[in-house]
This record gives structure tokens, sequence and C-alpha cells, in this order.
């Protein structure tokens, strides 16, 4: 690869340093697994670089200008809020994002990109399966370190919850990470990659059951049959609806099923709706919240309450409560931010999937569609949890969300001659 190469730009031709290409935002993927503090700082650094070289150009497109307006909105919310000195570090957990999503979309046009950074997570995810897989074969607990320097940690609990704090963010992520390996699998790879993919696969699949993520295994089971709807594989479509079938029932205690269903597999089902269940209180504990989050946002619809606030007031309760956030995406920016905020991201959000599916359908490119479910997944677990709120699954959707935005720009040929464009195949062995 020559160690530079002629760009075009509204500034004219530029000559571009082989790393500011596409390497900052592929190193910053790489290391989402390890910290998230390097990949921000990756990203930093590539975005700043990219607004001073293109300026007001960036956001020539309606969704740049629609999250632009939204990230405003963002820092209005935490002014506005009940208590600022809370809401305005709460912000962080969102503008930021919101101004990456632009920089991404333009970096990551055309196939390579997308197939590169699919394959940079991807590989990526290895480091979490390995975490997980001593968690559950070694009783792995700690912190590593490299040096003096502290790389990660391992939460050591009864589910394995690899480096994040919770099982059900680890279920998530290991869904996203699955659809993206399907998708390089569905585009053929060689025979290397698809020995290394199939493992990925195999052994993802089986930490995801293992996480006992009722919301995980629910997200994952939604884009699977999506997926197998989209390909037209009917035979996969009917055994993954028998086996859903079967677990339903045995959680139902239908009288013989709960001899040849995994008790794993039943007994979070019965978890979910049976009270004398052993963990029925978390059920309980998601629908009080919800209750909780509701009234916030019929006493405040416009403004919220601030960042932040649903943890203060409803861990204020007495007796005290202790919930982070009410286990649902939408009620949570709705109670925080106000609806006028939850409607601009859906807003954002549904256009750019719709979009996507749109430049799939043209294109049938597996790594595209990989990504869609991806974020299908991430969407559709919003229904009971927030894992947005964990930096690492808030930068992989940010990515993928700016992945999809490109793909969508380069269907409708208003997509810059960038730099990633230009870039080869990469063909790992």
């Amino acid at each position: 690869m020559a160690s530079s190469a002629a760009v075009e730009s509204s500034e004219g031709t530029q000559r571009i340093p082989p790393f500011w290409r596409q390497g900052w935002l592929l190193g910053a993927a790489a290391l989402i697994p390890v910290n998230l503090a390097p990949s921000l700082l990756l990203v930093l650094l590539g975005i700043g670089r990219s607004y001073l070289r293109w300026g007001w150009e960036v956001f020539r497109d309606p969704l740049h200008r629609l999250a632009l307006g939204l990230s405003l909105g963002v820092v209005a919310v935490a002014l506005l809020g009940q208590d600022w000195q809370l809401s305005l570090p709460g912000m962080f957990n969102y503008w930021p994002f919101l101004l990456m999503m632009p920089v991404f979309a333009r970096v990551l046009v055309g196939v390579v990109g997308r197939r590169r950074l699919a394959q940079v997570l991807v590989l990526g995810s290895w480091l979490m399966l390995l975490l997980g897989w001593g968690e559950v074969l070694w009783g792995w607990q700690g912190d590593l370190f490299l040096g003096p320097i502290w790389i990660t940690g391992v939460a050591g609990g009864e589910r394995p919850a690899a480096a994040f704090t919770s099982p059900n963010i680890l279920a998530i992520y290991l869904v996203i990470t699955l659809c993206l390996a399907a998708g390089l699998w569905l585009d053929q790879p060689r025979t290397g990659w698809r020995i290394w993919l199939g493992a990925t696969l195999g052994l993802g699949s089986l930490l995801l059951i293992l996480t006992a993520s009722r919301n995980g295994w629910g997200a994952g089971a939604l884009v699977l049959l999506l997926g197998l709807g989209l390909r037209r594989c009917w035979w996969g479509l009917g055994i993954l609806i028998g086996l859903g079938s079967a677990s339903l029932v045995a959680a139902l205690d239908w009288p013989g099923w709960r001899a040849v269903v995994p008790r794993l597999l039943w007994s979070r089902l019965a978890d979910t709706f049976d009270p004398q269940a052993t963990y029925f209180s978390s059920t309980a504990n998601r629908v009080d919240a919800w209750r909780f989050a509701l009234e916030m946002v019929r006493e405040r619809p416009l403004t919220g309450w601030g960042w932040q606030s649903f943890a203060d007031l409803y861990n204020a309760q007495n007796p005290p409560e202790l919930l982070g956030h009410c286990h649902n995406l939408y009620l949570h920016l709705a109670a925080e931010g106000g609806i006028p905020l939850l409607l601009g991201y859906l807003l954002l959000w549904g256009w750019i999937l719709l979009q996507g599916l749109g430049a799939w359908r043209q294109s049938q490119e597996g790594v595209l569609l990989g990504i869609l479910l991806a974020l299908g997944a991430l969407f559709a677990s919003g229904l009971l949890d927030v894992v947005i709120l964990d930096g690492r699954i808030h930068l992989m959707a940010t990515l993928l969300l700016g992945a999809v935005l490109g793909a969508s720009q380069e269907r409708q040929g208003t997509a810059p001659e960038t730099e990633a464009t230009q870039m080869p195949r990469l063909d790992l062995p």
C-alpha cells in the first residue's frame, strides 16, 4: 500500500497518511473488548481531525444534521434537568456518540470498510469469549494488568459476564458479534475464514445460552428468525420455532416436557411469569421500574428530569430500591430526556435502518445484513434493558449505525469519495 493517497474533498486534492484513512477507526474497534479509554482516545483524535478537515460538509446529509440537533438537545436536557450537577456528567453517555456518527458514516463508505469493521469486531470478541469461558470452566475472577496498566476485569459471578458488569450486557454483546460473524460467513470467505467464523459462532452461541439472559435469548431468537426469513430458510425457521415452543411449554409445566427440555431454558422462562419461581422478583422489579418511569414522563413530558435522574429518584424511595436504570431504553430516554428527544432518537434510528434495509435489498451484501441484524437485536433488547449505558456497547452501536448510513449514502449516490472507498480488501488467512 502506498504511503499516501490522493483523495478528493471540497478543499481540493489532499494527501492523507495511511493511518488516517481508516486505521484510527479500526484500532478503536479492536480495543473495545480490552478497555474503553484507548478506544475513545483514538476516536476523539480521528473525529477531531475529520471535523477540522471536512468542516460543515460533514452535515450536508439530513440524517447527519438530525444527529447534530439531537446532540444539542442532549445538552439542553442536561442544563434543564432537576439536578444539573448530576445531569451534566450523565449527558456524556449520549451526545459524543451522536457527533461520532456522521464521521463514521463518511469513513465507512464502501463494502471494504464495512467488511473490515466486522472482521475487527469479531476478532476482538475472542477476548470476551476467553474471559467468559474462563469464568465458566475455571472460575476466573479479578482484574488483569499489563505491568502497572489495568487492562480489564472478570466478574466471576454465578453467570458469566466476562469484562462487563452484568451477564445481560455480555449477552447482547455476544448477539451483536454473532450477527456480524454470520454476515461475514454469508459473503463466502476462504476456508481459513470459515473455520474461524464457525468456531466463533459455536463458542459464542453456547456462551450466550450460559449467560441465562432472557433478554439476550429473546433478542438473539428474534434476529435469527428475521435472518432466516430474509434468507428464506424455512426449515431453519421451523426448527427454531419448535425449540422455542418446547421451552415455553416446559416453562408452563406441561406434563413431561421438563424431562426433555434443559432446565436452564425452562427455569429462566418460568422466572418471567411464575410468582413462585426463584427469580420472579426480577420481573416484578422491572414492572415497578416501568411504572415509576411512566410517572416521571407524565410529570415532565417535554424536558424530562435530566440525565441520571431515574436512579437518583427511584433509589430515594422508602424503602430504598437499587436500580441504575428502568430496564427499558425507550422509557429511560423519555423519563430522563423527554418525549421530543425520544422521538428524535426513534426517527434517527428508524430512518437509518430503513435506508440500510433498502441498500441490502439492492446489494444482497452479507456483511450489511449482519450489521442490520446486530442493530435490530440491540434495539429489541431496549425493551427490557438499557445496555447503551455501557460505553463499549454504545460505541459499537455507533460504529454499526455509521456503517449502515454509509451504505445507504453509497446506494443513493450521495456518498463523498473518501479514503475508505480506495482501500483494498482485507483477507486474513
